[in-house]
């Protein structure tokens, strides 16, 4: 399984801002499937003590505006609370890397870019359907990690496990 950690290369403004993605060797019928994991239930609490620290940019005017209806600052920022600090990334590379390394091909843990775009939404919101859902590893017996992790797919792009 390879592992790559990018580190920050700028001090940021909160420790909450490391995101992982893995890819998955096979996952219902499909190779290579990728996955965004993250921390989903950021509290009302969690939400406050991060607004006015800017870390969301202002509305880019190229951006027409339908395509930003319904977003918020509140929204980016729940998408920001979905990350690990970098201890929580290590812990949890760690875990998955005990669990599931014949099922991971790659993980990799990298800073958000911040401030992160206005019109983002956190990944806990996608609904489920016939090709995305979520991979609820915090609901696995014996999970060990004091934090909750979870993992976004789609797999409407992605390679039939048989079309390689």
């Amino acid at each position: 399984m390879e592992k790559i950690f990018v580190p920050s290369q700028i001090d940021l403004p909160i420790d909450r801002v490391f995101i992982v993605a893995a890819t998955l060797s096979t996952f219902k019928g499909c190779r290579h499937v990728d996955v965004q994991i993250f921390r989903p239930g950021g509290t009302d609490e969690e939400l406050e003590a991060i607004k006015g620290l800017g870390l969301v940019a202002p509305v880019d005017p190229s951006v027409p505006a339908e395509v930003l209806q319904g977003a918020t600052e509140e929204a980016a920022l729940r998408c920001v609370l979905e990350s690990f600090t970098a201890e929580e990334s290590h812990e949890l590379v760690e875990y998955l890397e005990k669990r599931y390394a014949d099922q991971i091909e790659k993980i990799t843990v990298c800073p958000l870019d911040l401030p992160v775009p206005f019109g983002v939404a956190p990944l806990a919101g996608i609904g489920e359907g016939k090709t995305t859902g979520f991979i609820r590893f915090d609901a696995v017996r014996d999970y060990p990690l004091s934090f909750p992790a979870q993992g976004f797919y789609d797999l409407a792009s992605q390679k039939p496990s048989d079309g390689e």
